[in-house]
């Protein structure tokens, strides 16, 4: 079994993920359980389901590599968010906007999707596994609105923002529209290997772990407005 530390540097790359999803689900009440129990039985792309209550438990069960995306409902708690294996990425389900920016300084690497409790649906929560697990970045639009509005506020103290070149910058903005690297390259008009080497800068110069972080970085920095 591999040890902790790879375990959390592991992420399958976009192109690897299969037309069916895999998740696991860590919960910290029974009634949040069976709620999403309830949707992830008959929700369209998920081929397998798994349900855990304890930290260790997960860790072990993304271990095997069968499951694409966990499942962490803000319940489980903080600790929760060190969990990741088998190159699982992170989805979070919380009851409401507050606290959000604490999930980004919560673990090593910070969340790569969120799903508010408020807006949990059928559909809508088979689009936040899909993009999570296709490596987009899902955060729901009134979220993203007040992590800006946030943004602004704190932008009113002085900052020394990242400096990016102008590709960078448009980079940038459509990775906070959500585009994965092979949207950003049509986009742009260039390779999917040149949108990824764009990424990997940008994540570099803004000090974050993940695309969902980089992004946050930059509403913070005011590199997107």
């Amino acid at each position: 079994m591999a040890n902790a530390d790879s375990i959390n540097q592991t992420v399958r790359p976009a192109a690897d993920v299969p037309a069916s999803i895999g998740v696991a689900v860590l919960v910290g009440n029974e009634v949040t359980r069976r709620g999403l129990e309830s949707i992830l039985t008959d929700l369209s792309g998920v081929a397998e389901v798994s349900y855990h209550q304890g930290v260790a438990e997960a860790q072990a069960a993304l271990a095997t590599g069968r499951f694409d995306v966990l499942l962490v409902t803000s319940s489980a708690g903080r600790a929760a968010l060190s969990v990741a294996g088998g190159g699982a990425r992170i989805l979070v389900l919380v009851d409401d906007g507050s606290g959000v920016q604490e999930l980004f300084g919560a673990a090593a690497r910070p969340p790569d999707g969120i799903v508010l409790l408020a807006d949990l649906t059928p559909d809508g929560l088979a689009e936040a596994l899909h993009r999570t697990a296709t490596g987009q970045i899902h955060v729901p639009d009134r979220l993203a609105r007040e992590l800006m509005d946030q943004a602004r506020v704190e932008l009113s103290t002085p900052v020394h923002p990242a400096r990016l070149t102008a590709r960078e910058s448009e980079a940038m903005g459509l990775m906070a529209e959500g585009m994965s690297n092979k949207q950003i390259a049509g986009r742009l008009g260039i390779s999917s290997h040149g949108a990824k080497r764009l990424v990997a800068s940008l994540m570099l110069k803004l000090g974050s772990p993940n695309r969902t972080a980089a992004v946050v970085n930059a509403i913070k920095s005011g590199l997107v407005r």
